[in-house]
């Protein structure tokens, strides 16, 4: 775009430039013109303003050609500066767009950040639980591990029991056959004494 306007620049230039030639000719023309008289010097003047007009005409022509390329290439730059124009519109609308999504955005990022701090605020309490539940944990394990040794410690001494228990039910049965055989001898020696075989 910047080479079109270059070239439309330089153009319109030559044409400014090619159109003070021509002014300056005309007003040569002009005073060329004042100095005819209805003698010879009319005759004289009027083939050079013949000569200057077939100058003059020879060097418009190319003006047209010119002329036309300047008026295509304006209205190439008008075109673009249309498409620009609407271009620019359609960026500034995006942009008012974007910018409403930052606001929104924003605002969303601040409810974040405060139920992040909720969330963190919830998260030491919890954290502080979970400490008491693990030092519960820890306090009822030590008290198994405790009930634990109770409870085979009380194995131990129900076994001891249980061998006690056997042990006298052994001896009590000896005993009770000891009786029923002391009265069986009593029987039949026919005594009443408290020995095995006879009283004193």
């Amino acid at each position: 775009m910047l080479v079109v306007v270059a070239v439309a620049a330089l153009l319109l230039q030559r044409t400014a430039s090619t159109a003070e030639s021509i002014n300056a000719k005309a007003e040569n023309i002009a005073q060329t013109g004042r100095g005819i008289n209805t003698a010879t010097d009319a005759v004289l003047q009027l083939d050079v303003t013949n000569q200057r007009a077939g100058s003059i005409l020879a060097s418009a022509q190319p003006l047209q050609g010119q002329l036309a390329e300047v008026v295509r290439l304006a209205e190439s730059i008008n075109g673009l500066a249309s498409t620009i124009n609407g271009s620019a519109q359609s960026i500034n609308g995006t942009a008012g767009s974007i910018n409403g999504l930052a606001g929104s955005i924003n605002g969303t990022a601040g409810q974040i950040n405060g139920l992040a701090g909720d969330i963190n605020s919830d998260v030491g309490s919890i954290l502080g639980l979970v400490r008491d539940i693990d030092n519960g944990v820890a306090l009822i394990n030590r008290n198994l591990e405790t009930t634990i040794d109770l409870a085979e410690q009380i194995q131990g001494d129900t076994s001891t029991i249980v061998g006690q228990a056997q042990r006298a039910d052994f001896l009590a049965g000896q005993i009770d056959e000891a009786v029923n055989l002391q009265e069986l001898l009593g029987g039949l020696t026919g005594g009443g004494g408290s020995g095995l075989i006879g009283g004193n």
